[in-house]
């Protein structure tokens, strides 16, 4: 059984082996064929590493004098028996650093060691050890020696520079491997001469591609052909091919490839399906849903009965209408659906169709081709609606679209696809269509103001979001959460007073919960301490009643205020009755309330 020490001593050497193992497999061989070539001398040599470790020792032939020597180096005695002291007999090239290699010759009397210092970048990196009798000295093997040690040097700096070399191509090939973009070049003939695991998911083909024209490696017209015979690439552009599995739909970039002449020599075809470039923009954009079902604040049985709603409309495909004042967070319920979905991995990308004028909101929806508006155009661009493949698409106010918007929406929808401006092409579309509103749709229709064949598509399941001015027992919820929130981010610890909380339920809240939120924002702003009193309070909700003159006569900025309040008053707070008993559109009465700060 082996000793500790012996274990770790066989241990030492092995890795020692290993890690000279090309050095070893490079020199190796011409020391041998050295010793083949000069068998009737009697000489040993050995190579040794950087620290004087053995790797290898062989030897001209098995005669007795050899043998001798071998003996000795395994000794590792050198005696001159004439002095009883180790001579240095002569030095050549010592310290020679610009030199491949350095000699130095040791004489032990009858014996001569000649040792020899290979160099890698000037640094000593192996020794070869030529050990002889004397009377060998002098022959054509000593003038052999430089050539050899010459020779072990410059192929070891190959060695070097390849393997150096080889873990730079590694480690691009790595890059290439690893990157989501499909790669593939041909040479001018049009043959594969390279394909990336991403290309090859990407165009559903193998590795047996490599070394086929591109025409067979490929099932639609391959537009690196037209690179090839124009000779001029192109950066990022849009293609729509048709191929035997349906239309295929890239963003591809062509860079000529050219040798140290400039002459061409192939193409690099850079490539990304369409989808996979819709998810990072979505990604980049923030075209993700943040609010859940319990982001939804309140007890009350109406919000209740929306949090069944949006569980059972998260477990459908089904389009959603959600109805509603506003303020009473149609945008948060309708990210809950999405997120409360199957399609909760994918986008939730919105679109405020009040927002944006009629041309702008057709290319935002739809996208545009390119050259579609001016030559100026640099290329296409997809609409919202492609971009939400896969996700949802949530129109909001969608009372707001164009009658001709909405027809070409309306198609969009029935057809599962969509036309670009100044395109032909259809371009499928998966989408889930949540769509939300604070006008009634349904009255829209009765006065032609909105299609019906939309409506009808939107509204198989209705949520309607009821007013905070109908569920009082959620106002001190939404006040708290709000409050805490503003505590937490600043480090404060303000509280409502009870005469504070008694003027916010005896407001109507027009703004809804909205309004709210905004109405907490601006006490706590003004609150120096950490009570939250009624002169905290916006003037509207302090003040709740504006009082009446008792002089009949007064300016018609007044009556219109007073008019306003009655109305609102009237109607509990409910903004379509007030507007239709003031004879003024929704949109009017939420001015006026702004102008007299209502």
């Amino acid at each position: 059984m082996m000793e500790r020490k012996d274990v770790d001593l066989h241990e030492q050497i092995k890795n020692i082996a290993d890690k000279n193992e090309w050095l070893i497999k490079l020199a190796g061989p011409i020391l041998r064929e050295l010793c083949l070539q000069f068998c009737s001398k009697n000489f040993v040599i050995m190579l040794t590493d950087s620290n004087s470790k053995v790797l290898c020792v062989d030897k001209s032939n098995d005669s007795e004098k050899v043998g001798i020597l071998i003996n000795l180096i395994k000794n590792r005695v050198y005696i001159n028996k004439a002095e009883n002291q180790l001579i240095e007999l002569r030095v050549l090239n010592q310290n020679n650093d610009s030199a491949d290699f350095e000699q130095v010759t040791y004489d032990y009397g009858n014996i001569l060691n000649h040792v020899y210092t290979i160099k890698l970048n000037s640094e000593a990196k192996a020794f070869i050890t030529l050990t002889l009798f004397k009377e060998e000295e002098g022959s054509v093997l000593n003038s052999f020696m430089p050539v050899i040690c010459k020779s072990i040097s410059n192929l070891s700096n190959m060695y070097i520079k390849n393997k150096e070399l080889e873990i730079q191509n590694n480690f691009r090939g790595l890059l290439i491997d690893a990157s989501s973009d499909g790669m593939l070049s041909v040479d001018m003939k049009g043959i594969i001469t390279f394909i990336n695991p991403a290309g090859m998911r990407i165009l559903k083909i193998d590795k047996d591609v490599v070394g086929k024209h591109i025409t067979e490696g490929v099932d639609f017209e391959p537009t690196i052909l037209h690179v090839l015979k124009t000779q001029k690439g192109y950066v990022d552009k849009e293609f729509r091919l048709k191929s035997k599995r349906g239309v295929v739909h890239f963003v591809k970039t062509a860079i000529p490839l050219r040798d140290e002449k400039g002459e061409m020599v192939g193409v690099l075809d850079i490539f990304r399906s369409i989808r996979e470039v819709t998810t990072m923009v979505n990604r980049m954009n923030g075209a993700q849903a943040k609010y859940s079902i319990f982001n939804i604040i309140g007890e009350s049985i109406q919000i209740k009965e929306i949090k069944k709603l949006i569980k059972m409309a998260g477990s459908n495909e089904s389009p959603v209408l959600i109805e509603g004042e506003s303020g009473t967070g149609k945008d948060i319920i309708a990210q809950s659906i999405h997120n409360f979905s199957l399609r909760s991995d994918g986008p939730f990308v919105t679109v405020d169709c009040e927002a944006l004028p009629r041309n702008l909101l057709e290319s935002e929806l739809f996208g545009y081709e390119e050259g579609s508006f001016s030559k100026k155009n640099t290329g296409g661009r997809p609409g919202k609606i492609e971009l939400a493949y896969g996700g949802t698409l949530f129109l909001n106010n969608v009372g707001y679209m164009p009658l001709d918007l909405q027809s070409k929406l309306s198609n969009a929808l029935i057809n599962k696809a969509v036309v670009r401006i100044g395109g032909f092409n259809e371009i499928p579309i998966d989408i889930r269509v949540v769509c939300a509103s604070s006008i009634n749709l349904e009255d829209m229709v009765a006065e032609n103001n909105f299609r019906e064949d939309l409506y009808k598509l939107i509204n198989t399941l209705h949520i309607e979001t009821p007013p905070l001015r109908e569920r009082h027992e959620d106002i001190d919820l939404i006040a708290n959460q709000t409050l805490n929130q503003y505590n937490l981010i600043n480090g404060t610890n303000k509280e409502l007073s009870e005469e504070a909380r008694n003027l916010l339920h005896k407001w109507c809240w027009p703004g809804n919960v909205r309004e709210l939120e905004r109405a907490i924002e601006y006490a706590y702003c003004i609150a120096k301490d950490n009570i939250i009193l009624p002169e905290h309070m916006q003037n509207k909700i302090s003040k709740v009643n504006i009082k009446i003159k008792e002089n009949p006569l007064m300016s018609i900025r007044e009556a219109e205020a007073v008019a306003v309040v009655k109305a609102l008053e009237h109607t509990g707070g409910n903004i379509t009755q007030a507007a239709k008993i003031l004879g003024i559109g929704r949109n009017t009465l939420y001015g006026k309330m702004k102008e007299y700060d209502l």
